[in-house]
């Protein structure tokens, strides 16, 4: 296949669901420009985030049920709501098999340092490895798995603590880099909900109607079992508002750091991003072999829009060459997935870009 790229930002014609206009700009850039007015409307976003953590505050045992990962962004976001927010918080963390011990060591002095209360959440292994086994055995990318697990955890756990809300610290990058106003974007729908007034949002049809295409991804039987298991608290007890820190506040990687940095513990040891996933470097290096290019492409992009970055910069990262294989990571994927490494290296190598 050639390689088309679009002319505004880096997606090339791997990504999923692209297409271009006459002038070679891709529909995720013009999916962007809908909303970018919107997203940069900081002093209409706070108003919007104080109304939806405000709207029941106090009704709970707690105000906020936040995702927290050992990485920067979500001690960020938890050292904002506990000091300047000043909100009854429960954080939690979902280990799904590939924690690493450098995330966990930040996340317990983080709860410590903000006397936070904690939990790990821990799913039935033997599903996790069901659910795991068959997305990347079909699709071949561990970050689909982790998508869905992730999501489902985060909307079930606020039903299940009690709390007012639940939260997450991902980036405008990671939550736009499959928006399209054209496509059903398994995320799409949690972005333009977060953008309404909350008394629009019917919670209950925006999760369950977004949930089943996530469902659809995988045979009924699995996705039945993965719901029942880890929405029955939502389902029971009724769903809470999902609130993305980051769709109402400035991001900034760079100020995010120093400003963790220099108010907790948090520090980088060898590496700011991803340290918390023992399997990233297998993830990225399968997703290398079949798309040609990085996993990160799409949130590349999003940065290009954004002005966060050039788009020569993003180019000279989308792109990675002679990735050097990560045996030991590629060996606990397989191993926990029960997947034939061979098989699976070899599928990747066949379907090349072409598989989607």
């Amino acid at each position: 296949m050639k390689r088309v790229q679009c002319k505004t930002c880096v997606n090339d014609n791997t990504v999923r669901n692209i297409s271009f206009d006459n002038d070679g700009v891709c529909n995720f850039c013009h999916s962007y420009s809908a909303i970018e007015k919107e997203i940069n409307d900081y002093e209409e976003l706070e108003k919007n985030f104080l109304k939806r953590i405000n709207k029941e505050k106090g009704l709970h045992k707690y105000d906020v049920a936040l995702g927290i990962s050992g990485g920067k962004d979500s001690t960020y976001v938890l050292y904002k709501l506990v000091k300047e927010y000043k909100l009854n918080v429960i954080a939690y963390t979902l280990d799904n098999g590939f924690m690493s011990q450098e995330a966990k060591d930040k996340i317990n002095s983080l709860v410590n340092e903000l006397n936070v209360e904690h939990e790990y959440v821990i799913c039935d292994m033997k599903l996790l490895q069901e659910m795991y086994h068959y997305i990347i055995g079909k699709y071949l990318s561990p970050c689909i798995a982790c998508s869905y697990l992730g999501y489902t955890v985060m909307i079930n756990y606020a039903s299940k603590v009690d709390a007012s809300v639940g939260m997450h610290g991902r980036s405008i990058p990671q939550m736009l880099r499959g928006f399209d106003l054209k496509h059903d974007d398994t995320f799409k729908p949690f972005v333009l909900a977060g953008l309404k007034d909350v008394e629009e949002i019917d919670l209950k049809t925006l999760y369950e109607s977004s949930l089943a295409k996530i469902n659809n991804l995988v045979d009924k039987t699995l996705a039945k079992k993965m719901e029942d298991l880890l929405l029955y608290d939502a389902k029971k007890n009724g769903y809470r508002d999902f609130i993305a820190y980051f769709l109402y506040h400035p991001y900034d990687k760079n100020e995010v750091i120093n400003y963790i940095t220099k108010n907790t513990t948090w520090r980088v040891k060898d590496e700011e991003e991803h340290f918390d996933c023992l399997i990233h470097n297998a993830a990225l290096y399968i997703k290398n072999i079949t798309a040609r290019r990085a996993h990160a492409m799409p949130e590349l992009s999003v940065m290009v829009r954004q002005k966060t970055i050039t788009r020569e910069e993003a180019l000279k990262l989308a792109y990675v060459k002679n990735i050097k294989y990560p045996k030991s990571e590629m060996q606990l994927l397989c191993k926990y997935a029960k997947l034939n490494r061979t098989f699976l290296l070899t599928k990747a190598k066949i379907y090349g870009k072409r598989w989607w």
